[in-house]
């Protein structure tokens, strides 16, 4: 089976089909054991699974819009309470836990999209009014989440042209070409 980091792409299209908690608690999981600088673990999550709340954010950004249609949504918050004076890493952290869920979606043949909030302040501020979500917690991301209504192929992005040996600008050669 090919590699599910070349298996990952976006999906926008969802059944009607409801994601067991098992499966939902395997995505959470997948989070949770992102690498985190200083082992601060930001993280926090909110399972969104009502219609009205689900369709409240999918109005907040026309690039939400899957949104409405995903089973449930896993909105990805960093409680900055956990992190460390004015440390930047917070946003990494929060990076790698969702692209671990995305991943295990993968892994689990669930359909999934990183739908963008941080830093743009008027999604986090319409996230914060729609999910209560209090001063100190970044709304981070979204992940839209649900069975694929079709068929998922993931486009190759391999460029070996962006492959440098040594320094920039320097070709690497052909040793990578891909497979």
């Amino acid at each position: 089976m090919e590699n599910v980091c070349l298996r990952r792409c976006s999906c926008r299209c969802f059944l009607k089909k409801e994601v067991p908690e098992e499966e939902l608690l395997r995505l959470f999981q997948a989070g949770m054991q992102a690498p985190s600088a200083r082992n601060e673990q930001p993280w926090e999550f909110i399972l969104i699974r009502d219609p009205l709340v689900k369709e409240q954010i999918a109005q907040i950004n026309p690039y939400y819009r899957a949104a409405d249609g995903a089973d449930c949504l896993l909105l990805l918050l960093a409680d900055l309470a956990r992190v460390r004076g004015d440390s930047p890493w917070w946003i990494q952290d929060m990076s790698a836990c969702a692209e671990n869920i995305l991943l295990q979606a993968v892994e689990l043949g669930l359909g999934a999209v990183w739908l963008g909030v941080y830093p743009r302040g008027e999604r986090m501020r319409a996230l914060r009014e729609i999910a209560c979500i209090p001063e100190r917690v970044v709304p981070f991301a979204v992940i839209a989440v649900g069975y694929p209504a079709n068929a998922l192929q993931a486009v190759p992005r391999f460029e070996k042209k962006r492959i440098f040996k040594d320094k920039y600008g320097i070709e690497a050669g052909d040793q990578y070409e891909q497979q």
